[in-house]
């Protein structure tokens, strides 16, 4: 073989394997997120939910949604505080914006494994602060007295 026979094999093997890489890194790359605006803060049951809270207590509470743990519940000490980047569905603050007690609006998603453990980290920090978390399942359905009697015990 001559040299010139050599350099082109050389540049078709080149040319083959950078045709495959960049195959597999377009196979495998991650397309970048797409970032959509919601509709709403709250889903359409936990609306629901906040029209009860708020016909009640509204007057007397200011009734927030989607309240990140962080917000409400220091840890002291060492360690992440990464437990406390979660949210629960609702805070019940006075007018100075100090909390009360945090609500939970469980579906049957709270049934999965992962849910079920989250929603028992939650209790756990929740009892640890000495903040009461209070828990409302979708399938008992709305029923404003059963709330007024539920929530009246901390408010």
């Amino acid at each position: 073989m001559d040299a010139k026979t050599i350099v082109i094999i050389i540049a078709a093997v080149a040319l083959l394997i950078l045709a495959l890489y960049v195959i597999i890194r377009l196979k495998t790359a991650k397309k970048a997120p797409r970032y959509v605006l919601k509709d709403s803060l709250v889903t359409r049951s936990e609306k629901a939910y906040l029209d009860v809270f708020n016909a009640y207590f509204g007057d007397n509470y200011l009734i927030i949604p989607q309240v990140n743990l962080a917000s409400v519940i220091d840890k002291e000490g060492s360690g992440f505080r990464s437990e406390l980047f979660r949210n629960v569905d609702f805070g019940v603050f006075d007018f100075n914006y100090r909390p009360i007690l945090l609500i939970e609006i469980n579906d049957r998603t709270h049934l999965r494994k992962d849910r079920r453990e989250r929603d028992e980290k939650v209790n756990s920090i929740c009892k640890k602060a000495r903040i009461p978390l209070v828990t409302f399942w979708t399938r008992d359905g709305i029923d404003n007295n059963d709330i007024y009697k539920t929530l009246k015990k901390y408010l």
